[in-house]
């Protein structure tokens, strides 16, 4: 199914697996005491290769109707704090990219949102402004960002990085701290791992951001691959395209 998640394993099959690889394998009593730190291993091994890597299963779009004389949107409860993708607005049935900051004095404004900013006008809740606000029908915004992993606490909750870089990670992790002698060569198998999922999770990550970089600034059209579709789309400033239309 396209549309799924991948599925993988959970905070207590990994530190089952954590265990074993640090040699407490058939120390029950032991593992037991060692819990609290184990978890904390897998807990920030999964923050660190979230940050690390742009996990394309992990791209999300949001889509939403900002009403006539509506200002704001709420951002998606799992967007990331201050880290959007891209905004954009629909008009004349295609995407066009919304600019990040509100408009300075003297830039012209018309009833279509061609700004954005990330404000927080509401404790603990996240929202965009938007600049022009519609005024004459609602415009469909598109939000896109990468989500944050998902909770990460309880024995039976799904990582949300792929589990063998996790557990190798934090297997690093682990003999790092009770000093075992082959941390480094689980360090080297680490970094091996990373560079191979890196060049596989092709389409957001390391050269290939290069690459759509190079191809935007010739005027290539952006294509980005989601989770649920392979998007195409015209990252023309907005207001370019809506002061042409309205000449």
């Amino acid at each position: 199914w396209p549309n799924m998640r991948p599925l993988f394993k959970t905070l207590a099959e990994l530190r089952e697996s954590l265990a074993v690889s640090l040699g407490f394998g058939a120390m029950a009593g032991v593992i037991d005491l060692q819990i609290p730190i184990l978890n904390q291993f897998l807990q920030q091994a999964q923050q660190q290769l979230w940050r690390d890597v742009r996990w394309r299963y992990l791209l999300k779009q949001h889509i939403e109707a900002l009403g006539v004389g509506q200002r704001v949107l709420d951002v998606p409860d799992d967007a990331p704090i201050g880290v959007m993708f891209g905004v954009y607005a629909l008009y004349q049935d295609s995407w066009y990219a919304v600019k990040a900051g509100l408009p300075r004095v003297g830039e012209p404004d018309g009833g279509y949102p061609l700004w954005y900013e990330l404000t927080a006008r509401e404790q603990g809740v996240m929202q965009l402004e938007f600049e022009p606000v519609p005024e004459e029908e609602p415009v469909l915004i598109r939000i896109e960002y990468y989500a944050e992993p998902k909770r990460f606490t309880q024995d039976d909750d799904f990582c949300s990085v792929p589990d063998d870089l996790l557990l190798a990670l934090a297997v690093v992790m682990g003999k790092g701290h009770y000093r075992q002698q082959d941390v480094q060569l689980y360090a080297d198998r680490f970094a091996n791992m990373l560079r191979q999922a890196k060049a596989e999770n092709f389409g957001v990550d390391g050269e290939d951001d290069l690459h759509r970089a190079r191809k935007q600034a010739a005027g290539a059209p952006r294509v980005i691959r989601s989770s649920e579709t392979v998007v195409e789309r015209d990252d023309t400033p907005y207001w370019d395209i809506y002061r042409t239309t309205r000449k």
